[in-house]
């Protein structure tokens, strides 16, 4: 994840890496995954909206030199009216509680690690953070619909000279194999 920025493709590119991401699976082909790409004055005020830019202002200031910000949505609605048609009805997910795993994050995140796989593989800088404080307000400013969901967002452009892997990832060691993967049973 990168945390210091220089820079960063146009917003044609990206608008086009993210209809590339946005072929993730599916359930039920419902396409309930949504991106919202931000940038100039929309990616300002995303940072003050959200509260992300006074958090990153004192943690990690280089990410507000990100030429981008992609909020990465799903919309449970697309999921529950596509299990009330006739061929799916039958799984009796036509309301969201119905809904043991609720693949509207599912299918979301699946397009977010799209998105990350595709800059990275273009050699350009992301960082993928939770929104701050109240999303519903962060959304309603930028006009999303009541009751879609963000997973996320994906700060984007290119990598600084300075960045460096930081965070967690450096500071916490990865769990062997032995505890994670399972065959058989637990």
């Amino acid at each position: 994840m990168t945390r210091h920025f220089s820079g960063g493709p146009s917003t044609e590119q990206l608008l086009a890496w993210c209809d590339l991401a946005r072929r993730a699976p599916s359930a039920g082909f419902s396409q309930g995954s949504h991106l919202l790409v931000l940038d100039g004055v929309d990616r300002d005020g995303f940072f003050e909206v959200s509260g992300a830019g006074t958090w990153f202002a004192t943690s990690a200031p280089g990410v507000l030199d990100c030429t981008q910000v992609v909020l990465v949505l799903g919309d449970p609605s697309a999921y529950t009216s596509r299990y009330s048609e006739p061929d799916k009805i039958d799984h009796g997910l036509t309301n969201q509680e119905s809904w043991a795993c609720p693949f509207w994050l599912t299918d979301a995140a699946m397009v977010a690690q799209n998105l990350l796989l595709i800059l990275e593989d273009n050699r350009v800088g992301a960082l993928f953070f939770g929104l701050f404080g109240d999303a519903t307000s962060t959304l309603a400013h930028f006009g999303v619909p009541d009751g879609v969901r963000c997973i996320g967002a994906v700060a984007v452009g290119h990598r600084s000279e300075i960045d460096a892997p930081s965070g967690s990832a450096v500071s916490r060691p990865r769990r062997p194999a032995t505890q994670v993967l399972h065959h058989g049973r637990w």
